[in-house]
C-alpha cells in the first residue's frame, strides 16, 4: 500500500500555496501606499491562518521543529527587549498609555515571526519567492494607482527628471518612494545573485529587484548593498576555514562599529565629518545635538525602554515647534537602541544579533546559511546608521526570512548556482524531506 503524500510534497499544492501566500503578502503590502489605508497591512496576518490550516492537514513535525527553532532564536531577543523595556518603563514611572502603546507596537515584531514561520513551513525555501512576488505585485499596483493621480505627461516628466537629476524625487517618483518595501529588495538581490537556483526565473527576479530598488531610491540602501555584495563576492574566493574566520571577524567588527558609532555621534564627530564633506543630513545633525541631553556614555546608563525616542520627538514637535525638530523618529537605529536599552542592553543586543545568531546558524545549519545571514545583516546594519529600518514591518520580516527559508534548501542532483563557491560540497545541512 502506497504511503499517502502530504500536500507539502505535492507540486500542485505547493504552487497553490505559494500563490495564496503571495496574495496575502500583496494585500498587506498595499497598506504601504500613500493612497490606501494603512490598516490593509493587517491582511498579511491571513498567512498565519493559512499556515495553521496547512499544519493541521499535513502535520509535518520535523519541518515544524526546524521552523520552531528559528522562531525561538528570533523570538528570544525580542522577548528580552520587551521584558527589559517593561522594567525600564516601570523604573521611569511611564504612563499606562505609553506602556500600552510600546507593548502593542512591539507585538508587530512577533506577528512578523509568525508570518515567516507559516510561509517557511508551507513553502520551504520558496517562501522567499512567495514573499518577493507578493511585495512586487503590491508595488506594481501602487504604481498603477499613482500614475492616474498625476497624469501620464507629469508622470513621464517626473520619471525623466528622477534619472537626469540622479534621484531627485518629485511628483510621481515621490509618491513611489515606499521606504519599507524598497529596503527589502536589497535582501532579495543578495539571495538571487548568490544563492538562488540558476535559471530564467532568477534573471527576471534580479531585473525586477533592481528596478524597484532604484525607483525607491534610498540613499543609504544604495550605499549599503554594494558593500554587502562585495563582501559576499570576496568570501567566495576563500577556502572554507578562511571564510569562517573572516565571517567571525565581520561579526566582531560590526559589534565594535556599533558602539563606536554611538561615540561618533555623542562627541560631535558626525557633524564635523558631514560639514567637511558638505553632506546634507536633512536635519539629523540638529536632532542628534538635541537628543544628547537624554543619554550618556556610561555603564550606569540604563535607558528608557522601547519607543521612548519616538514619543519624545513627537512631543517636542507638537509642543515646542520653536525648536524646529521636524521629525518624529531619530533616523538612527544604532543610537536609538542605545538610548532605549541603555549601555548593557545595547551591548547585549549587538552581541546577540551578530555573534550568537551567526554561531547558532553555522553550527546548526551550515556555512551557506551563515553566509547569507552575514550578507543580509551587514546590508541592513549599515542602514541603521541613518534610518529606522530595525523595526520596519517588511524589512524586518524579509531579514529574518532569508536564513530561515534558505535553511530548508534541498540540493538536487543537477543543482546549479551562479557563483561557483555556493555548491553542495560546501558544508550544508538542509532539511531532508
Amino acid at each position: 500500500m502506497e504511503e499517502r503524500k502530504s500536500i507539502l510534497d505535492s507540486k500542485y499544492w505547493q504552487r497553490a500555496l505559494e500563490f495564496l501566500f503571495a496574495a496575502c503578502i500583496m494585500l498587506g503590502a498595499l497598506g504601504d501606499s500613500k493612497s490606501l489605508p494603512l490598516s490593509l497591512k493587517v491582511l498579511s496576518l491571513l498567512t498565519i491562518a493559512l499556515g495553521f490550516i496547512v499544519l493541521l492537514v499535513s502535520g509535518d513535525f520535523r519541518r515544524l521543529k526546524k521552523v520552531g527553532s528559528f522562531f525561538g532564536v528570533y523570538g528570544f531577543v525580542l522577548l528580552g527587549i520587551l521584558v527589559w523595556s517593561v522594567f525600564l518603563w516601570i523604573m521611569n514611572l511611564e504612563t499606562v498609555s505609553f506602556i500600552a502603546r510600546g507593548t502593542l507596537k512591539f507585538m508587530y515584531q512577533f506577528f512578523v515571526l509568525l508570518i515567516i514561520s507559516a510561509g517557511v513551513y508551507m513553502l520551504g525555501e520558496r517562501a522567499i519567492h512567495g514573499t518577493f512576488y507578493g511585495l512586487v505585485a503590491a508595488n506594481i499596483i501602487i504604481v498603477l494607482i499613482a500614475v492616474p493621480q498625476f497624469g501620464i505627461a507629469d508622470s513621464v516628466n517626473s520619471f525623466i527628471h528622477f534619472f537626469v537629476s540622479f534621484g531627485e524625487q518629485q511628483g510621481l517618483m515621490r509618491e513611489l518612494e515606499i521606504h519599507d518595501i524598497t529596503f527589502t529588495y536589497g535582501f532579495f538581490l543578495i539571495y538571487f545573485l548568490f544563492f538562488a537556483k540558476r535559471g530564467k526565473e532568477r534573471i527576471i527576479d534580479i531585473i525586477i529587484s533592481v528596478i524597484f530598488f532604484i525607483i525607491g531610491w534610498k540613499r543609504i540602501a544604495l550605499g549599503a548593498l554594494p558593500v554587502a555584495i562585495l563582501i559576499g563576492f570576496s568570501l567566495g574566493f576563500m577556502k572554507s576555514r578562511t571564510r569562517i574566520m573572516i565571517m567571525n571577524a565581520i561579526c566582531w567588527i560590526a559589534i565594535l562599529f556599533g558602539f563606536g558609532y554611538v561615540l561618533f555621534i555623542r562627541y560631535d564627530i558626525f557633524n564635523l565629518v558631514m560639514s567637511f564633506f558638505n553632506i546634507d543630513t536633512m536635519g539629523r545633525n540638529e536632532v542628534y545635538d538635541y537628543i544628547q541631553q537624554y543619554y550618556e556614555i556610561s555603564v550606569t546608563f540604563i535607558g528608557y525602554g522601547f519607543e521612548y525616542t519616538t514619543v519624545l520627538l513627537q512631543n517636542i514637535m507638537n509642543n515646542f515647534p520653536e525648536l524646529k525638530i521636524g521629525v518624529v523618529a531619530l533616523h538612527n537605529n544604532i543610537l536609538t537602541v542605545y538610548i532605549e536599552l541603555g549601555f548593557l542592553g545595547f551591548w547585549a543586543w549587538l552581541i546577540y544579533t551578530w555573534l550568537f545568531q551567526y554561531r547558532w546558524l553555522i553550527n546548526h545549519h551550515g556555512e551557506k546559511v551563515a553566509m547569507l545571514f552575514i550578507m543580509c545583516e551587514l546590508y541592513i546594519f549599515i542602514t541603521y546608521t541613518t534610518d529606522n529600518t530595525l523595526y520596519y514591518y517588511w524589512t524586518s520580516m524579509v531579514l529574518r526570512l532569508m536564513p530561515m527559508a534558505y535553511a530548508m534548501h534541498m540540493p538536487e542532483h543537477n543543482d546549479q548556482f551562479y557563483w561557483p563557491w555556493i555548491k553542495s560540497k560546501i558544508f550544508n545541512r538542509g532539511l531532508e524531506l
